[in-house]
C-alpha cells in the first residue's frame, strides 16, 4: 500500500512539473490502516488570456467619412447608448456647403473644429455651414437621451454654385 501512495505521489508531482494540473493528495495514516484520499483536481487555475469582460480598447480616433464616386452625401447608421458620443471627420475643399442630419433629430451634432467655417446653421438635428479652408472637418454625434437611440445620420457636402 506505501508503494501505491509512493507511486500516486511522483505520479502527481511529475504532472505538476509538466504543467498538468495538481492532484491534492491527503494521507491518512494511523495504526490500523493506511489509506490515500485523493481530493478532486483543482480546477481553479488562473489564465490571464481568457478573461472574456476584459474592456476593448477605445477607438482610436474619429472615423473618416467616404463618399461614393460621384456622390455629394453618405449616410451612417450606428446605436448609441445613453451619454455615449461618437466622432467623424470629414475632408472638404474651401467653398463647400457642408450638412449633417440627424433622421429622428434624437442626437446632438457638435461641431469639434473651429475656424473652417462661416454662415453656421446650427438646428436641433440638422447642421449646416459653409467652408471657408481646405482640410478636415471633425464633428461629434452625441446621445443626450436616458435611453439607447439608433442614429441615421447624412452627410453632404456640396460646391456652393452646383445644381
Amino acid at each position: 500500500m506505501i508503494k501505491q501512495i509512493a507511486i500516486f505521489a511522483f505520479a502527481s508531482l511529475c504532472l505538476m512539473a509538466c504543467g498538468g494540473t495538481s492532484t491534492n493528495v491527503t494521507i491518512n495514516a494511523n495504526a490500523a490502516n493506511t489509506t490515500a484520499n485523493a481530493k478532486p483536481a483543482n480546477t481553479n487555475t488562473a489564465n490571464a488570456n481568457t478573461n472574456t469582460n476584459a474592456a476593448k480598447p477605445a477607438e482610436s480616433g474619429p472615423k473618416r467619412i467616404s463618399f461614393s464616386k460621384g456622390a455629394d452625401n453618405t449616410v451612417e447608421n450606428f446605436d448609441l447608448e445613453p451619454d455615449q458620443s461618437k466622432k467623424f471627420v470629414v475632408g472638404a475643399k474651401k467653398g463647400q456647403d457642408l450638412t449633417i442630419a440627424d433622421a429622428d433629430q434624437t442626437a446632438k451634432i457638435t461641431m469639434l473644429t473651429k475656424g473652417k467655417l462661416v454662415d453656421i446653421n446650427d438646428k436641433p438635428g440638422n447642421y449646416n455651414a459653409t467652408t471657408i479652408a481646405n482640410g478636415d472637418i471633425v464633428f461629434e454625434i452625441s446621445n443626450p437621451t436616458k435611453k439607447k437611440i439608433k442614429a441615421s445620420i447624412n452627410v453632404m457636402i456640396i460646391t456652393i454654385g452646383d445644381d
